[in-house]
């Protein structure tokens, strides 16, 4: 079976699981697709980064930063500085104890921290759409999905049927496989993404903003896919998992838009 098909099959599966989360008025529909993808992504991180550690201390990573995680959502916004200073303090006490071999240890120390930040804070934004913005947040979160979704998309089929004409690569050190004509392609789906909003779900935006969303979401966006491939080849790993078929793991589903969200959110909270 092709990749692009079962692609299509998990899309099929979650996806409707997705949009009933995001239709449902209780932001906590929302905040559990979010908080999965967090300890999946944790676990993902941990064990790419952290692969001769125990599994114990792995999962003292997970549990830690999933307590950041939930906490960034549920506990009061001016709690979330001294959250992300605890977990990081936790972080190296943990070492502190569990430092053998000392060679190692700012490596694990540096990888662990990252993974808080990266796999369980940067995703947070996306859920708090629905509690910051209760008229509309289920609408900017599908701009921040299709957004990135439909820039892997384009990305996809402009390399797949242009790229043979023009085979230049975006960043070939890093990510081999991707073309300079995918990137401009993956572009145009962050504009058709936010074109769609403009005239569907999201009438009160302007089109300065389908562009001022579009264009900078994008570049983050692909700049996040290329920072986990630098990842992923630094440790020599094809994909962060193998939790989604067609997909890799969940790192790989939402590189991007670990990057995608906390720009949109941004811009969604002071400009609009």
């Amino acid at each position: 079976m092709s990749n692009l098909v079962l692609r299509l099959l998990t899309a099929v599966v979650l996806i409707p699981l997705l949009i009933a989360a995001i239709q449902w008025s209780n932001p906590l529909g929302v905040w559990l697709w979010v908080f999965l993808a967090q300890m999946t992504g944790l676990r993902e991180w941990m064990n790419m980064m952290l692969p001769k550690e125990p599994v114990s201390h792995r999962a003292f990573g997970v549990i830690v930063g999933a307590a950041c995680a939930a906490g960034l959502f549920w506990l009061p916004q001016g709690a979330g500085l001294l959250l992300l200073s605890a977990a990081t303090i936790a972080a190296f006490l943990f070492f502190l104890f569990h430092f053998q071999p000392i060679e190692t240890v700012a490596a694990r120390v540096a990888a662990m921290v990252t993974g808080l930040l990266y796999a369980g804070a940067l995703l947070t934004p996306l859920a708090l759409f629905k509690v910051d913005h209760p008229t509309d947040g289920g609408a900017w979160v599908y701009i921040c999905l299709t957004t990135s979704w439909l820039s892997d998309t384009g990305a996809y089929f402009a390399g797949r049927f242009i790229g043979p004409f023009w085979p230049r690569k975006l960043y070939e050190a890093v990510s081999p496989k991707k073309t300079l004509i995918g990137g401009f392609g993956g572009m145009l789906g962050s504009i058709l993404a936010l074109a769609v909003a403009k005239e569907w779900y999201l009438p009160r935006l302007g089109w300065a903003d389908v562009f001022l969303i579009a264009v900078p979401a994008n570049v983050l966006g692909q700049l996040g896919d290329l920072c986990e491939s630098l990842i992923k080849r630094s440790v020599g790993v094809k994909d962060s998992g193998k939790l989604l078929p067609g997909h890799g793991g969940m790192l790989d589903r939402i590189d991007a838009l670990l990057f995608v969200v906390p720009y949109v959110y941004a811009y969604a909270h002071y400009r609009m």
